[in-house]
């Protein structure tokens, strides 16, 4: 008898209505997902970042409570190279890519509570972001191309032209894109851009490229990197200043090889030589002025996992 109510119990914490129940009453919770490549391949392993805490009968006193990378084995093999990677919610989205160097149109979501992909329309090109219920995708190989930015509605599931960018030059390969301020800032190899879907505009953001790197990330709407010297640096899109995080000294990781994500609120680091992982929480105190606090640092996984990391992101579900 114990068999069909253990299954029953499953299904339903697999029910996508949990969830749906779970974001209408603001319980969700921030889960964080870490794409490695391991050498010598071209395909991407999908991680979470799980907490493992005390047994039962132990205190955390006693015990470490320890955050481990922790496999995803139902994700599909990926090429990472060119891909755009955006969240929505409980759904990550994998957008273009390129397979033995010819670049592709395929895009597909994957919804993380139960682990389902489906395929989406195929898209022209491929950088990503979220602005106003739709992902805008800009890149790919052809950045004449006429579809070069398109649009894809959540709600309708079709894509859509936007506009032609021939009054800018950008390079081919875009290699990172996040949204702020209303606009999805993206990064090729030589500067960075910022795109106003309103506008229909695509501007050269030399103020934003002086920090940005391929492992930044957005938290309340700022954009925080690393520098040289390995200080938390902020921008305010408003203010259009940098401004050094405060209270932080000797936190792991380099500027080239350190991915860096938003999960919940607090900035999660992944250091990609010993595979290290250090959440930061932020405080605005008066003035203005931003404070770090390294709320725990700690080895994530085993240094015999030879790979690099790739993109970390947050999914809520």
């Amino acid at each position: 008898m114990l068999l069909p109510v253990g299954l029953t119990l499953r299904r339903l914490i697999a029910s996508p209505e949990i969830y749906t129940e779970r974001s209408a009453l603001r319980r969700t919770e921030d889960v964080l997902y870490v794409a490695l490549r391991p050498y010598g391949t071209r395909t991407l392993q999908w991680y979470t970042l799980n907490l493992i805490k005390p047994s039962f009968g132990q205190q955390e006193s006693e015990v470490a409570v320890k955050h481990r990378l922790v496999p995803v084995p139902s994700f599909p093999l990926v090429s990472y190279w060119g891909m755009s990677i955006v969240t929505v919610g409980s759904e990550i989205y994998f957008l273009g890519g390129s397979v033995d160097v010819s670049f592709v149109s395929t895009a597909f979501v994957i919804d993380c509570p139960s682990y389902t992909c489906r395929s989406l329309p195929s898209m022209k090109h491929a950088a990503a972001g979220i602005v106003g219920g739709k992902l805008y995708v800009m890149g790919g190989c052809d950045p004449q191309s006429p579809n070069w930015v398109e649009a894809f509605d959540l709600k309708t599931q079709t894509w859509e032209t936007v506009r032609r960018l021939d009054d800018v030059e950008v390079y081919e390969k875009t290699i990172r894109s996040f949204v702020m301020d209303g606009k999805i800032c993206i990064m090729d190899r030589k500067s960075s851009f910022a795109y106003d879907p309103k506008e229909g505009s695509l501007e050269r953001d030399l103020l934003l490229n002086k920090q940005w790197t391929v492992g930044s990330c957005v938290v309340d709407d700022k954009l925080y990197s690393f520098d040289w010297q390995k200080a938390l640096w902020e921008f305010d899109p408003v203010s259009r200043v940098w401004s050094r995080v405060k209270g932080l000294e000797d936190v792991p990781g380099d500027r080239d090889v350190t991915k860096m994500a938003n999960c919940g609120g607090k900035i999660a680091i992944l250091c990609n030589v010993e595979k290290c992982s250090t959440e930061i929480g932020l405080e605005r105190r008066k003035g203005g002025e931003v404070w770090g606090t390294i709320l725990w640092s700690g080895l994530v996984l085993s240094s015999e996992n030879f790979s690099n990391i790739v993109r970390s992101l947050s999914v809520s579900f």
